[in-house]
């Protein structure tokens, strides 16, 4: 119970951002097999698996805000509010990796080391803050590849999932969106309105 109560995203949340990020890191994955490559397309950049290593390729580039981003096929780092947070693809939970301890590249989740949870408020902000900047990055990359490829390539995308897409091509961004605002919304503090005074009062 004490666990939960530490978590920087209640379970519910966690449980719709891994839905959304299987599709996304499916498609994704779909996008660097594009005779254009659309993640360097859209500016990132690649440090390519080196021959006969198991892992992904890794995938870099801004974030809003003077961060930094990550991909891999298993996750994302995000480096944030003075922070490295991963959020693996399995499970959706933020977890603080020590930088320093990494030896560059990584192409496999376990050479990212030991990534603790975050416990103390300001490590559990920087999480959260990890989680919607990289639900915005995800929004606004799927807006910029339906607007350059169409809805075709998405559907096409989509229609090659072993099993079917909980979102649409078209609801995708949206559905990023909404989780990023409720991931932020953890941050407003709760106003109790049994304590607020009466009106005209």
């Amino acid at each position: 119970m004490g666990s939960s109560l530490l978590h920087p995203l209640p379970q519910d949340v966690r449980r719709d951002g891994e839905r959304l990020f299987n599709v996304s890191m499916w498609c994704i994955g779909r996008d660097v097999t594009h005779a254009d490559n659309l993640l360097l397309r859209h500016g990132l950049t690649r440090e390519r698996m080196p021959a006969g290593q198991q892992g992904t390729s890794a995938y870099s580039g801004a974030l809003p805000g003077g961060g930094a981003l990550t991909l891999w096929g298993f996750g994302a780092l995000c480096r944030v509010c003075g922070e490295s947070i991963y959020v693996p693809r399995d499970g959706f939970s933020p977890v603080l990796v020590e930088e320093a301890r990494v030896t560059w590249p990584v192409f496999q989740a376990a050479g990212l080391g030991g990534p603790r949870a975050p416990v103390t408020p300001r490590e559990q902000s920087a999480a959260r803050t990890a989680v919607s900047v990289l639900a915005r990055w995800l929004a606004g990359y799927e807006e910029w590849v339906l607007g350059l490829m169409g809805p075709g390539w998405r559907h096409e995308c989509l229609a090659a999932r072993p099993k079917a897409s909980p979102v649409s091509a078209e609801s995708l961004a949206g559905e990023w969106r909404c989780l990023a605002g409720r991931v932020e919304a953890l941050e407003r503090p709760v106003v109790d309105e049994s304590f607020a005074p009466f009106a005209g009062a």
